[in-house]
């Protein structure tokens, strides 16, 4: 039987997806920021235009990527202490608590996770 969440488990995760959101809206600007200065330089010759767009297209994976975490880590928020946080949105069972404690915003237990079903 998976271990209940404590109250302190509780503030921990909360602290834990706060400094998460918070971080990953710093990486998220930064790379925004970067994208008009690569866009700006125009005259670069034809190796420089193919690194440029290799960059680019790395800022805006790291952006999305970034973007797509957060838009997670703030759904998460609010659920966290509520009866449904910490159910498996696959199978329904409890998602355990060492898995909460390492991915608070996880959304599967981890035997649905292995199984293919998410992360």
């Amino acid at each position: 039987m998976p271990t209940k969440l404590s109250a302190d488990d509780l503030r921990e995760i909360t602290d834990r997806l706060t400094a998460e959101a918070d971080a990953l809206r710093e990486e998220l600007s930064a790379a925004e920021s970067k994208m008009p200065t690569l866009y700006a330089d125009c005259d670069l010759d034809a190796a420089d235009v193919g690194a440029k767009v290799i960059a680019l297209e790395a800022l805006r994976a790291d952006a999305e990527r970034a973007r797509t975490l957060l838009n997670r880590v703030l759904a998460t928020l609010p659920k966290v202490g509520t009866p449904g946080y910490g159910r498996c949105a696959v199978c329904g069972d409890v998602i355990g608590r060492d898995r909460l404690l390492a991915v608070p915003h996880t959304e599967v237990c981890i035997d649905c996770a292995r199984a293919g079903a998410g992360a």
